[in-house]
């Protein structure tokens, strides 16, 4: 559920304010309203005992003089009745609880003696010979201030929270735009184009990226410096080796069909080096139909009348197509290599993503193994790698990720699958 910095500070943030407000609550409990509530009980206590007293010196005719004059006062707190109020008692708060638990327990007044009414009055009931008489004393709160308090730190929660969440809001986005340039960043060769300037921190993260992202594109251009150099400072010399096997007519039959061999694999050595060496970032996206562009990818390799085509017609396609073609070729070539026929090149389209097959009989290898072939230079056990150069599936992990894309694989009792998906290319 806290699965950002943002979500995870504004927890931090609702759980600090409302611990503050708890203590608050506890604190204006403790050291505010419990001392109110006890030196009003002991004021109430006070006025009972002295009435009680003055009542009990009094002869009947006398407490009845009394009570009526109390009725017709000007003391607009005091109120006289003959019987007990009938709301009283029908609501109470937790001030009143505690100032009645009081009166009981530190002033020996009994409950059943003292009243409280919906309005908030305090009623005591007084004895006479005569007949008892309630008095209203006094006047508490007719709500309970504990829930104004509290309803008072639920909207200074809420306020507070509000802003947090804008100022958590602001902090964050300096965090969006870099995790926005480092997403962009799918390969080494692209560069980190964003300057943060506050706050301090994700500044210095942002310089730490660019710099990083400086030394990975100088470390990309020298590997595909050195790789294109020897490749190309390579061709010379096998252009002179075939041209010497080509004028070799007395020699060995057997032995110039094998050396032509050798010359073979390693132009196409080459050819491998050089296409991991550059890359496929750098080349634009056009239309092209789909089945024409497999069946070029089948014509173009080893022994294309073992391939079996499954495709939907007339599909279009927006992709990087050499590069595309150089991921089919080498899957195409894995396939004919080192599994068995039958082998099948199939497509199918779904919504707008397209996923490309190459489905060969062969015993196959563990997902997690090809997995492992995609590193660069990887090599497999001797029932799958053969005399490649280990770029194969590290090239066709590069176009699928060229692509936006990914390369997957299955394998069962019956075949081992290359799955190669494309998001968001297909066009009709």
């Amino acid at each position: 559920m806290l699965d950002s910095l943002l979500k995870q500070n504004i927890a931090v943030l609702a759980a600090a304010i409302f611990g503050a407000l708890l203590l608050s609550l506890v604190l204006i409990l403790g050291f505010v309203l419990r001392p109110q509530i006890e030196r009003s009980a002991a004021d109430t206590a006070q006025m009972i005992q002295s009435l009680e007293l003055s009542f009990r010196q009094m002869d009947p005719f006398q407490q009845i003089h009394f009570a009526e004059a109390l009725r017709t006062g000007d003391a607009p707190d005091v109120l006289v009745a003959e019987t007990a109020p009938q709301d009283a008692n029908m609501q109470r708060s937790w001030f009143s609880h505690y100032f009645l638990r009081v009166l009981s327990d530190q002033h020996g007044i009994a409950a059943s003696n003292v009243l409280i009414d919906a309005e908030g009055r305090v009623w005591a009931r007084m004895v006479t010979a005569d007949q008892p008489y309630w008095l209203s004393l006094r006047t508490l709160p007719a709500t309970d201030p504990i829930a104004g308090l509290a309803i008072a730190s639920g909207i200074a929660m809420l306020a507070a929270l509000a802003g947090g969440i804008a100022l958590q809001q602001r902090i964050a986005l300096p965090l969006k735009r870099l995790e926005g340039a480092v997403s962009r960043m799918s390969s080494p060769s692209d560069a980190y184009d964003i300057n943060i300037e506050d706050p301090r921190e994700i500044a210095a993260v942002s310089r730490a990226l660019a710099d990083m992202s400086k030394r990975l594109q100088l470390a990309e251009a020298d590997k595909a410096l050195m790789l294109a150099g020897v490749s190309h400072d390579l061709r010379t010399p096998l252009t002179k080796l075939r041209l010497t096997l080509a004028m070799l007519k007395d020699a060995d039959a057997d032995l110039v069909a094998g050396a032509e061999r050798d010359v073979i694999r390693i132009e196409s050595m080459l050819g491998q080096f050089l296409d991991f060496a550059h890359g496929f970032e750098a080349e634009q996206t056009r239309q092209v139909p789909l089945r024409s562009l497999l069946q070029q990818a089948i014509h173009s390799c080893a022994a294309p009348t073992t391939v079996v085509l499954d495709v939907p017609a007339d599909v279009i396609i927006r992709v990087k197509e050499v590069a595309l073609l150089r991921a089919l070729d080498n899957l195409l070539t894995n396939a004919l290599r080192h599994g068995k026929p039958p082998i099948a090149l199939s497509a199918r389209i779904n919504d707008r993503d397209l996923v490309i097959e190459v489905r060969d009989a062969g015993h196959g290898i563990s997902p997690e193994d090809a997995r492992e072939l995609m590193r660069p230079f990887a090599r497999g056990n001797a029932a799958r790698a053969g005399e490649g150069t280990g770029l194969g599936l590290a090239i066709v992990d590069q176009v699928a990720r060229a692509h936006r894309g990914n390369i997957e694989f299955e394998k069962d009792a019956e075949a081992f699958t290359a799955r190669l998906r494309i998001p968001q290319v297909v066009l009709a």
